[in-house]
């Protein structure tokens, strides 16, 4: 009997033990489902926030849509384009919008820039500045200064879109030294908090004049210098102008052979260097070929064999490549100067003879280094270099079908700005239609095109 119940009890305390893991298994399942139920309800929010339309103050449009549009624009794409890209995306997602008009995307772009210049305002520090007015469409010139923080030149690598921010821009018909020094003056009141310590320019007249008056000192960039010394030493010279016709006259003879392969670069009719640049490279492939080309090939090359002038343009090339290097990378400073100073010795070691033109180049850079030594001397390098700025222009000048300067430069101070939706409501919500209209009128000068676009809506309308 006594048995028996220890048996009975025996199975029962199992049959409880086993109820008890059933019971912990099944209340782990339920926590890891209502932890997968919370993980798939936060998915589900997060996907909705991102595909259901996030509306914009005051705006017709949801902000994705926008920000498409946005930054299709700034990627190169043409208003229309950017339009109906956005109004294809509405369709896609099935949201109830058609596509807006071009002149709405325009509007986008714009208000979104001035919102970005509108935050450089709350700058603060000291600023290296770089100023230029290259731009020219008609007669409308773009003045763009932007602005680097100083310490960057100890970073020891070029400038780049996200080094810089928009301090002014202005478009105007032409730019004395007087207007450059009151853009200056205005647009660095806009921001109380930031100093210039110097500013980069080239030689042109009207900014120095303008840096002069108001007592602001300058670097000279590096590949004004640079060109200008090219120009100095090749504008003239009878052996390249010799070489750039025949390279044409080959151009035609082969374009549309099978030998095409061996022809240069078109050769640009302006070059900042005289297609020093283009040509030192292709004669270095022709190097290359040489070995595998017939005898006909070769005597239709021959010109671009001759030793001397490869000669004074390989080292002209080359050490243009060495100081860019330096220069761009590593500003004005001591060490720039020894580390320029030892890669140009070791350079002329590897040369049998060095040219007129390459000495030149060497003692004509050797006294920039010495123009600034006063200053980088006192332990902080300068920076010397605008390319960022000539990118800017570029992007901005390419973008294509540009009949005149208008409003649209406000694109320019969003390249550095990441798009997000986000950042789409900031700006509309900060930036109204009469603020921008207002800072046309205060930057923007009329031009030829609008004029007569205006003319002829106004005949128009008469005619009806």
């Amino acid at each position: 009997m006594r048995a028996r119940l220890k048996a009975t009890i025996f199975r029962l305390h199992r049959r409880l033990q086993e109820n008890m893991r059933q019971r912990r298994r099944l209340k782990d399942q339920i926590r890891h489902r209502d932890a997968m139920i919370a993980k798939l309800q936060a998915q589900i929010r997060e996907l909705q926030a991102i595909t259901n339309p996030q509306p914009v103050f005051n705006c017709v449009y949801p902000a994705q849509m926008m920000a498409l549009a946005v930054y299709i624009i700034l990627c190169g794409g043409s208003l229309r384009c950017a339009a109906a890209t956005a109004g294809f995306y509405a369709e896609m997602m099935g949201w109830p919008y058609s596509a807006p008009s071009w002149k709405t995307a325009s509007n986008w772009v714009q208000r979104c820039g001035l919102h970005a210049l509108k935050l450089t305002h709350g700058l603060k520090g000291e600023y290296v500045g770089i100023l230029d007015a290259s731009i020219q469409i008609g007669k409308e010139q773009l003045l763009l200064l932007l602005g680097v923080k100083a310490d960057a030149a100890s970073q020891e690598r070029p400038l780049c879109i996200e080094d810089v921010s928009v301090l002014g821009m202005e478009v105007q018909s032409s730019w004395t030294g007087a207007a450059v020094a009151d853009f200056i003056r205005r647009n660095m009141r806009l921001r109380p908090a930031a100093t210039l310590s110097y500013v980069i320019c080239d030689q042109g007249t009207n900014l120095l004049a303008a840096l002069k008056s108001l007592g602001l000192p300058w670097v000279s960039d590096c590949s004004h210098v640079m060109m200008n010394l090219a120009k100095a030493l090749f504008k003239d010279d009878a052996a390249l102008s010799r070489l750039c016709a025949k390279v044409g006259t080959l151009r035609q003879q082969l374009a549309l052979t099978d030998w095409s392969f061996v022809l240069p670069p078109s050769l640009r009719d302006k070059d900042r260097f005289l297609r020093i640049f283009t040509l030192a490279e292709w004669m270095g492939r022709i190097d290359g070929y040489w070995p595998a080309l017939p005898a006909s090939m070769r005597a239709k090359l021959s010109f671009c064999r001759g030793v001397w002038l490869r000669l004074r343009l390989s080292q002209f090339y080359s050490l243009l490549v060495i100081t860019a290097s330096v220069l761009k990378s590593r500003g004005l400073s001591l060490d720039s100067y020894a580390e320029w100073r030892a890669e140009v010795d070791d350079y002329r070691i590897t040369q049998h003879v060095m040219t007129r033109q390459a000495t030149a180049f060497i003692a004509a850079m050797a006294a920039y280094f010495a123009a600034y030594a006063g200053r980088y001397n006192q332990g902080r390098p300068l920076l010397c270099c605008s390319d960022i700025i000539e990118s800017i222009f570029g992007r901005y000048k390419n973008k294509g079908g540009m009949k005149a300067i208008s409003a649209d430069v406000l694109s320019i101070a969003l390249y550095n700005q990441p798009i997000s939706p986000q950042f789409i409501q900031q700006a509309m919500r900060a930036v109204t239609g009469p603020q921008l209209q207002e800072w046309q009128n205060d930057n923007i000068c009329h031009n030829r095109f609008g004029l007569r676009k205006r003319m002829e809506r106004e005949l128009k309308s008469g005619e009806g």
